[in-house]
Protein backbone atom coordinates (compact mmCIF):
# COMPACT_ATOMS: atom_id res chain seq x y z
CA UNK A 1 0.00 0.00 0.00
CA UNK A 2 2.77 2.41 0.96
CA UNK A 3 4.75 1.46 -2.16
CA UNK A 4 1.73 2.14 -4.36
CA UNK A 5 1.13 5.52 -2.63
CA UNK A 6 4.82 6.42 -3.03
CA UNK A 7 4.69 5.65 -6.77
CA UNK A 8 1.54 7.73 -7.16
CA UNK A 9 3.08 10.73 -5.40
CA UNK A 10 6.28 10.38 -7.42
CA UNK A 11 4.25 10.28 -10.63
CA UNK A 12 2.36 13.45 -9.63
CA UNK A 13 5.58 15.26 -8.75
CA UNK A 14 7.27 14.30 -12.02
CA UNK A 15 4.17 15.17 -14.02
CA UNK A 16 3.92 18.60 -12.37
CA UNK A 17 7.63 19.23 -13.01
CA UNK A 18 7.19 18.27 -16.65
CA UNK A 19 4.18 20.59 -16.86
CA UNK A 20 6.24 23.45 -15.41
CA UNK A 21 9.01 22.86 -17.94
CA UNK A 22 6.50 22.71 -20.79
CA UNK A 23 4.65 25.78 -19.51
CA UNK A 24 7.83 27.81 -19.83
CA UNK A 25 7.72 27.10 -23.57
CA UNK A 26 4.14 28.37 -23.87
CA UNK A 27 3.94 32.14 -24.18
CA UNK A 28 1.91 34.77 -25.98
CA UNK A 29 3.21 38.02 -27.51
CA UNK A 30 6.28 38.25 -25.33
CA UNK A 31 8.44 41.29 -26.25
CA UNK A 32 11.78 40.17 -27.70
CA UNK A 33 14.80 42.17 -28.76
CA UNK A 34 17.16 40.57 -31.25
CA UNK A 35 20.57 41.77 -32.42
CA UNK A 36 22.13 41.45 -35.88
CA UNK A 37 25.84 42.17 -36.33
CA UNK A 38 26.99 43.11 -39.82
CA UNK A 39 30.14 41.02 -39.53
CA UNK A 40 28.22 37.86 -38.52
CA UNK A 41 25.92 37.67 -41.55
CA UNK A 42 26.67 34.65 -43.72
CA UNK A 43 27.41 34.83 -47.42
CA UNK A 44 25.02 31.95 -48.16
CA UNK A 45 22.07 34.01 -46.90
CA UNK A 46 22.44 36.15 -50.00
CA UNK A 47 21.83 39.52 -48.31
CA UNK A 48 22.99 41.61 -45.37
CA UNK A 49 20.24 43.53 -43.58
CA UNK A 50 22.68 45.42 -41.37
CA UNK A 51 24.51 46.74 -44.41
CA UNK A 52 21.51 47.79 -46.50
CA UNK A 53 18.47 48.43 -44.27
CA UNK A 54 19.93 51.50 -42.47
CA UNK A 55 20.77 53.09 -45.84
CA UNK A 56 17.21 52.56 -47.06
CA UNK A 57 15.62 53.93 -43.89
CA UNK A 58 18.04 56.86 -43.70
CA UNK A 59 16.93 58.05 -47.15
CA UNK A 60 13.30 57.51 -46.12
CA UNK A 61 13.83 59.69 -43.02
CA UNK A 62 15.37 62.49 -45.08
CA UNK A 63 12.44 62.31 -47.52
CA UNK A 64 9.87 62.31 -44.67
CA UNK A 65 8.58 58.88 -45.70
CA UNK A 66 9.10 57.41 -42.22
CA UNK A 67 9.34 58.92 -38.74
CA UNK A 68 12.35 58.44 -36.51
CA UNK A 69 11.23 58.31 -32.87
CA UNK A 70 13.23 58.71 -29.68
CA UNK A 71 12.23 55.24 -28.42
CA UNK A 72 9.66 52.45 -28.91
CA UNK A 73 7.27 54.58 -26.79
CA UNK A 74 7.22 57.06 -29.69
CA UNK A 75 6.93 60.18 -27.53
CA UNK A 76 9.30 62.48 -29.44
CA UNK A 77 9.91 62.57 -33.19
CA UNK A 78 13.49 63.17 -34.32
CA UNK A 79 13.71 65.35 -37.42
CA UNK A 80 16.10 64.71 -40.30
CA UNK A 81 18.17 67.74 -39.30
CA UNK A 82 18.32 66.55 -35.69
CA UNK A 83 19.50 63.12 -36.88
CA UNK A 84 22.25 64.70 -38.95
CA UNK A 85 23.31 66.77 -35.93
CA UNK A 86 23.57 63.59 -33.84
CA UNK A 87 25.80 62.14 -36.54
CA UNK A 88 28.00 65.22 -36.74
CA UNK A 89 28.33 65.67 -32.96
CA UNK A 90 29.36 62.07 -32.43
CA UNK A 91 31.34 61.47 -35.65
CA UNK A 92 29.14 58.52 -36.59
CA UNK A 93 26.99 57.60 -39.58
CA UNK A 94 23.47 56.16 -39.36
CA UNK A 95 23.97 54.50 -42.73
CA UNK A 96 27.14 52.69 -41.65
CA UNK A 97 26.11 51.21 -38.32
CA UNK A 98 27.53 47.78 -37.57
CA UNK A 99 24.64 46.55 -35.41
CA UNK A 100 20.88 46.39 -35.97
CA UNK A 101 18.32 45.75 -33.21
CA UNK A 102 14.84 44.48 -34.07
CA UNK A 103 11.93 44.72 -31.64
CA UNK A 104 9.54 41.79 -31.95
CA UNK A 105 6.68 39.91 -30.27
CA UNK A 106 7.07 36.14 -29.92
CA UNK A 107 4.28 33.63 -29.40
CA UNK A 108 5.18 30.02 -28.76
CA UNK A 109 3.39 26.72 -28.27
CA UNK A 110 4.36 23.06 -28.45
CA UNK A 111 3.88 22.92 -32.22
CA UNK A 112 4.54 26.39 -33.59
CA UNK A 113 6.33 29.69 -33.13
CA UNK A 114 5.10 33.02 -34.39
CA UNK A 115 7.07 36.27 -34.50
CA UNK A 116 5.82 39.72 -35.38
CA UNK A 117 8.25 42.54 -36.12
CA UNK A 118 7.38 45.72 -34.25
CA UNK A 119 10.23 48.05 -35.13
CA UNK A 120 13.93 48.79 -35.35
CA UNK A 121 16.32 50.33 -32.83
CA UNK A 122 19.62 51.84 -33.92
CA UNK A 123 22.75 52.10 -31.80
CA UNK A 124 26.31 52.97 -32.70
CA UNK A 125 29.66 53.47 -31.02
CA UNK A 126 31.07 56.98 -31.27
CA UNK A 127 34.12 58.73 -29.86
CA UNK A 128 32.05 59.79 -26.86
CA UNK A 129 30.58 56.34 -26.23
CA UNK A 130 27.35 54.67 -27.31
CA UNK A 131 25.01 56.65 -29.53
CA UNK A 132 21.29 55.97 -29.78
CA UNK A 133 19.81 57.09 -33.10
CA UNK A 134 16.24 56.23 -32.14
CA UNK A 135 13.49 53.90 -33.25
CA UNK A 136 11.43 53.27 -36.41
CA UNK A 137 8.02 51.63 -36.28
CA UNK A 138 7.73 48.64 -38.64
CA UNK A 139 4.13 49.31 -39.66
CA UNK A 140 4.95 52.93 -40.50
CA UNK A 141 7.85 51.72 -42.65
CA UNK A 142 5.95 48.98 -44.52
CA UNK A 143 5.40 51.03 -47.73
CA UNK A 144 9.15 51.66 -47.95
CA UNK A 145 10.11 48.08 -47.02
CA UNK A 146 7.77 46.43 -49.52
CA UNK A 147 8.47 48.74 -52.45
CA UNK A 148 12.25 48.38 -52.39
CA UNK A 149 14.36 45.38 -53.39
CA UNK A 150 17.27 44.43 -51.14
CA UNK A 151 20.58 43.85 -52.94
CA UNK A 152 21.40 40.14 -53.08
CA UNK A 153 24.61 38.39 -54.07
CA UNK A 154 25.05 35.35 -56.32
CA UNK A 155 23.84 33.03 -53.54
CA UNK A 156 20.61 34.93 -52.89
CA UNK A 157 17.11 35.01 -54.31
CA UNK A 158 15.92 37.43 -56.97
CA UNK A 159 13.69 40.46 -56.45
CA UNK A 160 13.42 40.10 -52.66
CA UNK A 161 11.92 43.12 -50.93
CA UNK A 162 13.05 44.21 -47.48
CA UNK A 163 9.92 43.02 -45.67
CA UNK A 164 10.30 39.55 -47.20
CA UNK A 165 13.97 39.47 -46.23
CA UNK A 166 13.11 40.39 -42.64
CA UNK A 167 10.46 37.70 -42.38
CA UNK A 168 12.63 35.04 -44.04
CA UNK A 169 14.71 34.65 -40.86
CA UNK A 170 17.64 33.90 -43.18
CA UNK A 171 20.08 35.90 -41.10
CA UNK A 172 22.23 35.38 -38.03
CA UNK A 173 20.85 36.95 -34.86
CA UNK A 174 21.17 36.80 -31.08
CA UNK A 175 18.34 37.08 -28.58
CA UNK A 176 19.19 40.02 -26.33
CA UNK A 177 15.98 40.30 -24.30
CA UNK A 178 12.91 38.13 -23.81
CA UNK A 179 10.22 39.65 -21.64
CA UNK A 180 12.01 40.99 -18.56
CA UNK A 181 14.97 38.66 -18.97
CA UNK A 182 18.10 40.34 -20.39
CA UNK A 183 20.43 37.30 -20.10
CA UNK A 184 23.39 39.33 -18.81
CA UNK A 185 24.32 36.53 -16.42
CA UNK A 186 22.94 33.55 -18.35
CA UNK A 187 23.66 33.64 -22.08
CA UNK A 188 22.89 29.92 -22.33
CA UNK A 189 19.28 30.60 -21.45
CA UNK A 190 19.06 33.04 -24.35
CA UNK A 191 20.46 30.39 -26.70
CA UNK A 192 18.03 27.80 -25.35
CA UNK A 193 14.94 29.99 -25.84
CA UNK A 194 16.02 30.98 -29.35
CA UNK A 195 16.81 27.38 -30.29
CA UNK A 196 13.48 26.10 -29.02
CA UNK A 197 11.61 28.81 -30.89
CA UNK A 198 13.37 28.71 -34.27
CA UNK A 199 15.57 25.61 -34.46
CA UNK A 200 13.18 23.03 -33.03
CA UNK A 201 12.35 20.56 -35.84
CA UNK A 202 9.02 19.77 -34.16
CA UNK A 203 7.83 23.37 -34.51
CA UNK A 204 6.38 25.23 -37.45
CA UNK A 205 7.32 28.90 -37.78
CA UNK A 206 4.16 30.78 -38.60
CA UNK A 207 4.37 33.79 -40.91
CA UNK A 208 7.80 32.81 -42.22
CA UNK A 209 8.59 33.98 -45.76
CA UNK A 210 10.07 31.07 -47.69
CA UNK A 211 12.69 32.22 -50.16
CA UNK A 212 12.28 31.13 -53.77
CA UNK A 213 14.99 29.23 -55.57
CA UNK A 214 15.39 31.91 -58.22
CA UNK A 215 17.89 34.42 -59.59
CA UNK A 216 17.94 37.43 -61.89
CA UNK A 217 20.60 36.87 -64.54
CA UNK A 218 22.15 39.36 -66.95
CA UNK A 219 24.33 37.99 -69.74
CA UNK A 220 25.83 39.24 -73.00
CA UNK A 221 25.40 37.39 -76.29
CA UNK A 222 28.70 36.32 -77.86
CA UNK A 223 28.89 35.94 -81.63
CA UNK A 224 30.51 32.76 -82.90
CA UNK A 225 31.78 33.45 -86.42
CA UNK A 226 32.93 29.84 -86.80
CA UNK A 227 29.35 28.53 -86.73
CA UNK A 228 27.32 28.93 -89.94
CA UNK A 229 23.91 29.27 -88.31
CA UNK A 230 25.04 30.92 -85.08
CA UNK A 231 21.87 32.25 -83.34
CA UNK A 232 23.76 35.09 -81.62
CA UNK A 233 25.24 36.37 -84.88
CA UNK A 234 21.79 36.26 -86.47
CA UNK A 235 20.32 38.30 -83.61
CA UNK A 236 23.06 40.94 -83.93
CA UNK A 237 22.66 41.23 -87.70
CA UNK A 238 18.84 41.34 -87.67
CA UNK A 239 18.63 44.00 -84.94
CA UNK A 240 21.34 46.10 -86.60
CA UNK A 241 19.51 46.02 -89.94
CA UNK A 242 16.19 46.88 -88.26
CA UNK A 243 17.57 49.90 -86.38
CA UNK A 244 19.32 51.29 -89.44
CA UNK A 245 16.10 50.95 -91.42
CA UNK A 246 13.95 52.39 -88.61
CA UNK A 247 15.92 55.38 -87.32
CA UNK A 248 12.88 56.75 -85.45
CA UNK A 249 12.79 53.60 -83.32
CA UNK A 250 16.52 53.94 -82.65
CA UNK A 251 16.01 57.51 -81.41
CA UNK A 252 13.01 56.55 -79.29
CA UNK A 253 14.87 53.84 -77.36
CA UNK A 254 17.72 56.09 -76.28
CA UNK A 255 19.53 56.90 -79.49
CA UNK A 256 18.51 60.56 -79.17
CA UNK A 257 21.03 60.84 -76.33
CA UNK A 258 23.82 60.39 -78.86
CA UNK A 259 22.48 61.21 -82.32
CA UNK A 260 20.68 64.06 -84.03
CA UNK A 261 17.43 63.29 -85.83
CA UNK A 262 18.73 65.22 -88.84
CA UNK A 263 22.19 63.76 -89.37
CA UNK A 264 22.69 60.13 -88.40
CA UNK A 265 24.84 57.62 -90.25
CA UNK A 266 24.37 53.88 -89.99
CA UNK A 267 25.12 52.32 -86.61
CA UNK A 268 26.70 49.02 -85.61
CA UNK A 269 25.28 46.85 -82.83
CA UNK A 270 28.33 46.18 -80.67
CA UNK A 271 26.80 44.43 -77.65
CA UNK A 272 23.50 42.84 -76.61
CA UNK A 273 22.65 42.17 -72.96
CA UNK A 274 19.77 39.96 -71.89
CA UNK A 275 18.09 40.06 -68.48
CA UNK A 276 16.37 36.81 -67.53
CA UNK A 277 14.58 35.38 -64.54
CA UNK A 278 15.83 31.86 -63.76
CA UNK A 279 13.96 29.53 -61.43
CA UNK A 280 15.15 26.10 -60.32
CA UNK A 281 12.87 23.18 -59.50
CA UNK A 282 14.89 20.14 -58.44
CA UNK A 283 17.38 19.77 -61.32
CA UNK A 284 15.39 21.69 -63.90
CA UNK A 285 15.88 25.40 -64.68
CA UNK A 286 13.14 27.55 -66.20
CA UNK A 287 14.25 30.60 -68.21
CA UNK A 288 12.01 33.65 -68.53
CA UNK A 289 13.46 36.48 -70.65
CA UNK A 290 12.63 39.86 -69.13
CA UNK A 291 14.38 42.55 -71.16
CA UNK A 292 17.06 43.32 -73.74
CA UNK A 293 19.62 46.11 -73.80
CA UNK A 294 21.26 47.02 -77.11
CA UNK A 295 24.55 48.87 -77.50
CA UNK A 296 25.16 50.74 -80.75
CA UNK A 297 28.69 51.95 -81.49
CA UNK A 298 29.51 50.97 -77.88
CA UNK A 299 26.79 53.30 -76.53
CA UNK A 300 24.02 51.75 -74.38
CA UNK A 301 20.40 52.32 -75.39
CA UNK A 302 17.45 52.00 -72.99
CA UNK A 303 16.32 48.66 -71.66
CA UNK A 304 13.43 47.22 -73.68
CA UNK A 305 11.04 44.65 -72.27
CA UNK A 306 10.61 41.47 -74.29
CA UNK A 307 6.97 42.47 -74.86
CA UNK A 308 8.10 45.80 -76.36
CA UNK A 309 10.75 44.08 -78.48
CA UNK A 310 8.17 41.62 -79.87
CA UNK A 311 6.33 44.59 -81.42
CA UNK A 312 9.24 44.92 -83.86
CA UNK A 313 8.04 41.59 -85.29
CA UNK A 314 11.55 40.25 -85.86
CA UNK A 315 12.08 36.53 -86.39
CA UNK A 316 15.32 34.59 -86.16
CA UNK A 317 15.21 31.43 -88.28
CA UNK A 318 11.41 31.59 -87.95
CA UNK A 319 11.64 31.83 -84.17
CA UNK A 320 10.90 34.70 -81.80
CA UNK A 321 13.69 36.19 -79.72
CA UNK A 322 12.15 34.66 -76.62
CA UNK A 323 12.22 31.16 -78.15
CA UNK A 324 15.86 31.52 -79.20
CA UNK A 325 16.88 32.76 -75.75
CA UNK A 326 15.13 29.93 -73.94
CA UNK A 327 16.80 27.31 -76.16
CA UNK A 328 20.28 28.63 -75.18
CA UNK A 329 21.95 27.32 -78.34
CA UNK A 330 24.43 30.18 -78.42
CA UNK A 331 27.51 31.40 -76.60
CA UNK A 332 27.15 33.93 -73.82
CA UNK A 333 28.95 35.22 -70.76
CA UNK A 334 27.43 36.31 -67.48
CA UNK A 335 27.56 39.97 -66.60
CA UNK A 336 25.54 39.99 -63.38
CA UNK A 337 23.75 37.61 -61.00
CA UNK A 338 21.18 39.42 -58.88
CA UNK A 339 23.05 42.55 -57.69
CA UNK A 340 26.57 41.18 -58.09
CA UNK A 341 28.81 41.79 -61.12
CA UNK A 342 30.57 38.72 -62.50
CA UNK A 343 34.23 38.91 -63.64
CA UNK A 344 34.56 37.95 -67.29
CA UNK A 345 37.20 35.31 -66.62
CA UNK A 346 34.92 33.59 -64.08
CA UNK A 347 31.74 33.52 -66.15
CA UNK A 348 32.09 29.87 -67.22
CA UNK A 349 32.60 28.76 -63.62
CA UNK A 350 29.49 30.64 -62.47
CA UNK A 351 27.43 29.16 -65.31
CA UNK A 352 28.60 25.68 -64.35
CA UNK A 353 27.85 26.34 -60.68
CA UNK A 354 24.33 27.54 -61.51
CA UNK A 355 23.66 24.42 -63.58
CA UNK A 356 25.25 21.84 -61.30
CA UNK A 357 25.44 23.09 -57.71
CA UNK A 358 23.29 24.38 -54.87
CA UNK A 359 22.04 27.88 -55.59
CA UNK A 360 22.78 29.05 -52.05
CA UNK A 361 26.46 28.09 -52.42
CA UNK A 362 27.33 29.28 -55.91
CA UNK A 363 30.25 31.37 -54.70
CA UNK A 364 31.78 28.43 -52.81
CA UNK A 365 31.68 26.30 -55.94
CA UNK A 366 33.53 28.98 -57.91
CA UNK A 367 36.02 29.57 -55.08
CA UNK A 368 37.00 25.93 -54.66
CA UNK A 369 37.04 25.28 -58.40
CA UNK A 370 39.74 27.92 -58.77
CA UNK A 371 41.95 26.48 -56.02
Amino acid sequence: MKTHLYKSLLYLILSFSAFQVQAKKLYTEVPALIHLAKIDQQDTNGFNLVEHLPKLLYDAILQNKVTLWDSPKKQIAISASALQKIEADNFVSFQKIENLFINELWTGSRRKTQFVIIGFSFLSEGKKGKVSFGYIDFNEAIPVLTSNIIPTNVNGSAMLNYAEALYSRKYVFNLMQFGNNTFFNDINKSIQIKRDAFANPKKRIQGLHVLKNDKMMVYALDKNPGEVNDPASLIYESIEQFLNTNKATLLNIGGSKYYSNRVMSDVIVTRIEITEYWQKNKNSITYTPVSIRIFVNNKPLNDITIEEFNKWQLLFSFKSLEDVLIEKQFQYHLYKINSELIPLDESDLFIKAIKEYKWSQVRNYVKYSKE
